[in-house]
């Protein structure tokens, strides 16, 4: 056993070597697969904000007695948080911060200025250190009686009782505030409350998650158009005035909600289900009646939503997986295949002096065992340096077929070799036992066509879920194996043809090269590692290549153009998009009123859209100027019929374009749909476009707060035009961060590193299916030098022979690979990694055919190698005993 390991020693450590590099790429595979899992899972918590909050809503005893101002009024409020808390189960209490109580009122009109003023009261606190402020005038709020009495129970008569409160210094500007200011507000009742301005403060840490529970204290809402200039605004209470904030206000105008933020650092994939059950059982506890608290919270939608993307995540790195092995599996076999062949002679002189198969195969066996183990134990050694981790489950398929695939083979020979069954004398026979032979062949290749139908139906009815499903992952790889298995039976009819043709031509290098094609042609495993390995090289490429091209056509969609404003509606929107569609640049810019979730109406049907009020001419100049698809319908904005305001309209049903009708403002408008509209950001809603003139000749006002802008100084000139207002969206910064997010980066290394590996596979597949022929072709050429074959000549064949199952290999991966995408990866949900409304389009890079280029060049190499070897050599050796290595 030692002599035979050290005389193929070469062959057993290339071996060991595949073994190993297969080993690093699938024992990562795990642990980075849950790691990449757990950071896009706390991503999509982290980007929900406030859509992932636990909000525990907390009755409060209504009191008909006296009005009293009671000093205990902060304990019974923390109080109630505690009592929130305590009632969360304890695996959704791991991953969300301590709850930031608030008691908050409606937003209340301001009645000293006129219209358009609203302010919201709230007292905001947290476990820990309030967040810091800094007050530039006046100071905190205090109690509404006298130091003395603040601690004590007092009994209020006065109506209404004051209460004092401190303004953010932006809420103070816009609604134009000082410290003591005394002013009147309703509700929408129309019951009224004293408000005092104590101090004007700025917040420390914006960035402080307890802000977030009231929005409007850092971000007040400002509207303006030509009849009105609208602010929303709020304002917090101290612990001081916090009893006569429920003096001041009537009970029913006041809410105890406790937010629960989520860390998304705690938030894991493993524990996401759970998470949502809890969610679920939480917020029907709180339906039932019976309990003082409350629950809502979307952040089981998020994980749902969450869950989805990266279950297609996983389904689509399975793809890749699955394919990998398929490519380790045949390259392993086929250098298990060269190793019995080198040891033929010696294998059946085994089987004569007596050996039994069981021990051949116990002999090999533990040959392959030693090798298949060293090899995954450095692979797996090194895995764990790089990553602290490792996974078995996709290493154990390699480690099987490294350890069978030489020992079974190697039996298989011996077997056959020891075969004393007698070859039939008569045609009859012989013919019969070719089509029993046939027979079996043709049910191989029946079983393995049933498998890929049966992937391909399981891939079209439920598509790639989870990274458990092989049967509908798998499918691409079965789709090529029967793409080169039809390769194979092709081939050798073909090669035949091409003889019969090659005889009638001058010269011998045809016919030499024609015969040998020939007689190599029905050598099936060689083709399959080439097709095969290409093929899936070919579908992870095609794979990287449309998901980024999804996402930067996403973002595009997403952004509108080159580069995007969004700000608050005003009309002074209108002078700055054609200030910047002036600025050097920018081809064009327009802009737009944008509102999501927009009710319409016709005669029949309701559906709610996304309104689109546009300056038509310079929208249509804008995709015009861009990659988005041009909408010549937008022409037809402009011709009124009827009194109608014309439209377009993209999706809903059939009967929301009769009689179609919207509300804006309180003010009817009549439309009519004249087309299709575009489609205006990456929304699946329905889209309504409507030229903003003609809408607003109807009699309103929509000031637009969106600006679109294209060209290369698009992304400045808005900025510029911006300043501090609103937010400014890059198309390029967009398409980064999506090509960032852990899920789509992850399935880009994921893809380069299973590519790289396939193509050294691949190349290897061209070197040992060289060297297994590599004996008889060198006993043939030495025959044929010695009648006359030129140096020349000898390299030609070698080329032709060499050269051309590679091209016929490489060509037809290439081939199945595109196919397999083509067909394919419409079930593979990459929307959900491109963040997309549909499937992207399918993108095949043509650098992927310098695959071929590769192999053919490593062809080459091998043939002029060969050719140098065979020359070298002695024709009288040659011609006594054939190739002499």
């Amino acid at each position: 056993m030692v002599g035979r390991a050290r005389a193929h020693l070469g062959l057993l450590v290339l071996i060991g070597l595949v073994v190993m590099l297969a080993t690093l790429l699938t024992s990562a595979i795990a642990p980075l697969t849950e790691r990449t899992a757990d950071r896009a899972i706390a991503a999509d918590v982290r980007d929900a904000g406030l859509q992932g909050a636990v909000v525990a809503t907390v009755s409060r005893p209504y009191d008909e007695g006296q009005r009293i101002r009671d000093p205990k009024a902060v304990a019974e409020l923390r109080e109630s948080a505690a009592s929130a808390q305590r009632a969360m189960p304890d695996r959704l209490a791991a991953v969300v911060r301590p709850g930031v109580t608030s008691l908050t009122s409606p937003s209340m009109h301001l009645l000293d200025a006129g219209p358009g003023r609203y302010l919201r009261l709230a007292y905001l606190t947290a476990p820990g250190a309030a967040p810091a402020v800094t007050y530039t005038s006046g100071g905190p709020p205090g109690p509404s009686v006298p130091a003395a009495k603040a601690d004590v129970e007092v009994t209020v008569t006065t109506d209404p009782w004051p209460v004092q409160v401190a303004l953010p210094r932006e809420a103070a500007d816009a609604l134009g505030l000082q410290v003591g200011d005394r002013v009147e507000a309703e509700d929408e009742q129309h019951r009224t409350a004293t408000i005092v301005i104590s101090g004007i403060f700025v917040a420390g840490d914006r960035d402080d998650h307890v802000w977030a529970a009231v929005p409007e204290l850092l971000h007040p809402i400002i509207g303006r158009s030509d009849q009105l200039t609208s602010v929303s605004a709020a304002a917090i209470v101290s612990t001081d005035s916090l009893p006569d904030f429920q003096l001041a206000l009537p009970f029913d105008d006041l809410t105890t909600r406790v937010v629960f933020s989520p860390q998304p650092s705690q938030v894991r994939w493993k524990q996401t289900e759970r998470l949502m059950q809890a969610i679920v059982s939480l917020k029907t506890s709180g339906s039932r009646g019976s309990s003082e608290v409350s629950w809502d919270s979307l952040l089981d939608q998020v994980l749902l939503d969450s869950r989805a993307t990266v279950s297609a995540a996983q389904g689509q790195a399975t793809v890749l997986i699955v394919g990998l092995l398929a490519g380790v599996t045949l390259i392993l076999v086929l250098a298990a295949d060269l190793v019995v062949r080198r040891r033929s002679d010696s294998l059946v002189l085994m089987r004569e002096r007596g050996a039994s198969l069981m021990g051949i195969f116990s002999e090999l066996a533990a040959e392959s065992v030693v090798v298949a183990l060293v090899g995954s134990a450095l692979g797996t050694l090194v895995t764990w340096l790089l990553v602290g981790d490792v996974g078995w489950r996709w290493s154990l398929p390699v480690l099987v077929i490294a350890t069978l695939a030489g020992p079974v083979l190697a039996t298989t020979r011996a077997a056959r070799a020891a075969d004393d069954r007698r070859v039939p004398a008569n045609r009859s026979a012989r013919r019969a036992v070719a089509r029993a032979r046939s027979v079996r062949r043709l049910l191989v290749e029946g079983v393995v066509l049933a498998v890929a139908v049966l992937t391909y139906v399981a891939l079209h009815q439920r598509g790639v879920v989870g990274d458990g499903d092989l049967t509908a992952s798998s499918a691409p790889t079965w789709f090529a194996i029967v793409g080169g298995l039809l390769l194979v039976r092709v081939l050798p009819p073909a090669t035949r043809l091409v003889l019969a043709r090659a005889r009638r031509v001058l010269g011998a290098v045809p016919l030499v090269v024609a015969a040998r094609t020939s007689r190599s042609a029905g050598r099936a495993l060689p083709l399959l590692v080439v097709a095969v390995t290409v093929a899936q090289l070919t579908t992870a490429v095609a794979l990287v290549a449309t998901e980024q091209h999804g996402q930067a056509a996403g973002a595009l969609q997403s952004v509108g153009g080159d580069a995007s404003w969004e700000t608050a509606p005003d009309r002074s929107v209108s002078a700055a998009a054609a200030k910047v569609s002036s600025s050097a640049g920018v081809r064009a810019a327009a802009a737009a009123r944008v509102v999501e979730g927009f009710g319409l109406a016709s005669g029949s049907s309701s559906a709610t859209v996304r309104l689109v009020i546009v300056d038509s001419t310079a929208y249509q100049r804008v995709l015009a100027a861009s990659p988005l698809p041009d909408a010549p319908q937008l022409a037809r904005l402009h011709r009124r019929a009827d009194g109608k305001v014309p439209a377009l309209l993209l999706g809903g049903d059939r009967d929301l374009r009769d009689d179609l009708q919207v509300r804006w403002e309180d003010t009817p408008v009549p439309l009519t749909v004249v087309g299709v509209a575009p489609r205006v950001g990456d929304s699946t809603e329905p889209v309504l476009v409507i030229d903003r003139a003609e809408f607003e000749s109807a009699g309103v006002v929509a000031d637009p707060g969106t600006v679109w802008a294209v060209g290369p100084g698009a992304a400045a000139a808005l900025k510029s035009a911006a300043g501090t207002a609103g937010t400014v969206d890059v198309l390029t910064d967009v398409v980064d961060a999506r090509r960032s997010a852990p899920l789509a980066s992850g399935l880009v290394r994921l893809a380069v590193a299973s590519a790289v590996l396939l193509l050294m596979f691949a190349v290897l597949g061209v070197a040992l299916a060289a060297a297994a022929e590599a004996p008889v072709r060198a006993e043939s050429l030495g025959r044929l030098r010695s009648l006359g074959l030129g140096r020349l000549d000898v390299r030609r064949v070698l080329l032709g022979e060499l050269v051309s199952p590679v091209v016929v290999g490489a060509v037809a991966g290439v081939v199945l690979g595109a196919g397999a995408a083509v067909v394919m990866f419409g079930s593979l949900s990459l929307e959900l990694i491109t963040g997309q409304s549909a499937t992207p389009g399918l993108v095949v890079p043509w650098w992927t055919s310098l695959t071929v280029v590769g192999l053919v060049g490593t062809a080459m190499l091998i043939a002029v190698a060969e050719a140098a070897r065979v020359g070298r050599l002695p024709l009288a050796a040659l011609l006594r005993g054939g190739d002499q290595r």
